[in-house]
């Protein structure tokens, strides 16, 4: 079921991540009533020697450009070299590398990462998983990723996700579905293996953890214009709770039907389905409805705000939100930094970096709104890899921007599959 899954999310979240671009909420200016040396915080150095993290970005391709994520990268490691102390007092040194979005410049990027003795090795996002980790795992070097689809990178003893992307697509809509105390549900997925597979696989048991039984998961052919006849079908099961799966031509015919049809009840859709120019064509847009995410982009946020500030001082004139990729650099770093925070003396070694990571109490997720990661391979049972279970909700307004601030939702029990 986690391989099919991962698959999935990997799919979309890639998708996603090539074609967002920043929301009205995302400004590149510090947002605290101060200047940036007030989000920033307090100076300390990292004064000891040098330590060199690597850093494997897909840079730019021929129709995906992710080479922002860099610039936001770098900003990361200036301020904790700057106000952290960097890692155990070292500076870090990110050591770059781009495998050009392909598996020979992945397997280029690793060994080049072997050869200069990383203790580590980051990433935020790849759809070249396999090659990174089977060759610097063969070094025994750990590998630390924001998000990741893999199952090798699941299920390794050397790798280390911070985030879940199992929670956002399946157990986080099961969440919301139980807090409003819904009883019976549906689903309505896009029909390729890669989703609807996982869907049926992995949305009974969770959702049935949540106290909503039956939930029906109907797949759809994609190019789907009217999806009138299945909708009207499942609504007259009464479902308390729908989830819509897909991208966003799939998501804007499904909503179309929904609200044609006038259901009101709790609706939830996963962040490939928001597009602004889609919203005037579902009536009413996205109004009420809940994104399920795994990261902030609210500007009151903490981790938004020092986001902001340390892009504008440490990598000014760059986007911090180019597209959907670029933060995830930031964060990248900033969560190894944040797990390495129990090593505060002596080198930084791959066996370091593992223990330190394995033993770590939990801290806070760079843009989990509140939610914390702790990569004791204890917190996901069927994916050790995983270092959280949480995710983030929100209500939409018509146009697709959250309202307020997200919410934290732990799922972590939903998630317990026997």
């Amino acid at each position: 079921m986690v391989v099919i899954a991962g698959v999935v999310v990997g799919s979309l979240v890639a998708s996603a991540c090539s074609s967002s671009k920043s929301s009205s909420s995302a400004s590149s200016t510090p947002t605290s009533g101060g200047g940036a040396s007030d989000v920033l915080g307090p100076s300390k150095a990292a004064t000891g020697t040098p330590v060199k993290i690597g850093y494997i970005t897909d840079g730019k391709g021929q129709s995906i450009d992710d080479s922002s994520e860099v610039p936001a990268a770098q900003a990361a490691a200036k301020y904790a070299n700057e106000h952290l102390g960097g890692i155990a007092g070292h500076p870090i040194e990110l050591d770059v590398c781009d495998d050009h979005q392909t598996p020979a410049g992945t397997t280029d990027c690793a060994n080049q990462m072997v050869t200069d003795k990383v203790p580590v090795v980051l990433n935020n996002v790849t759809g070249n998983g396999d090659p990174l980790l089977k060759n610097i795992a063969a070094a025994n070097i750990p590998l630390v990723a924001y998000a990741s689809s893999v199952q090798s990178i699941l299920f390794s003893k050397d790798a280390y996700v911070l985030t879940n992307g199992i929670t956002a697509a399946f157990a986080g809509p099961a969440k919301i579905g139980q807090l409003a105390g819904a009883k019976h549900g549906a689903v309505f997925v896009i029909d390729v293996p890669a989703a609807s597979g996982p869907a049926k696989a992995l949305d009974p048991p969770i959702f049935k953890n949540a106290g909503i039984v039956p939930v029906d998961v109907v797949p759809i052919a994609p190019g789907t214009a009217d999806m009138t006849p299945q909708v009207q079908a499942e609504l007259g099961k009464s479902p308390d709770i729908v989830q819509v799966f897909g991208d966003v031509t799939f998501c804007t015919s499904a909503l179309k039907a929904l609200k044609t049809l006038g259901y009101s009840k709790t609706l939830v859709l996963i962040a490939q389905c928001i597009d602004a120019n889609s919203a005037k064509s579902i009536p009413g847009g996205y109004a009420g409805m809940k994104l399920v995410t795994s990261y902030s982009t609210d500007p009151a946020d903490p981790d938004v705000k020092l986001y902001k500030a340390a892009m504008a001082q440490y990598s000014p004139g760059a986007n911090p939100y180019a597209n959907g990729v670029t933060p995830g650099g930031f964060a990248t770093v900033l969560g190894l930094v944040r797990g390495m925070s129990g090593l505060t003396t002596g080198d930084v070694t791959s066996d370091s970096v593992a223990s330190t990571l394995t033993a770590m109490a939990p801290v806070p997720l760079p843009f989990g709104g509140g939610a914390t990661f702790q990569c004791n391979r204890q917190q996901v049972t069927i994916t050790p890899a995983i270092c959280s279970t949480g995710a983030l909700a929100a209500t939409l307004d018509q146009n697709g921007q959250p309202q307020g601030a997200f919410e934290p939702l732990d799922a972590g029990p939903l998630l317990k599959l026997g």
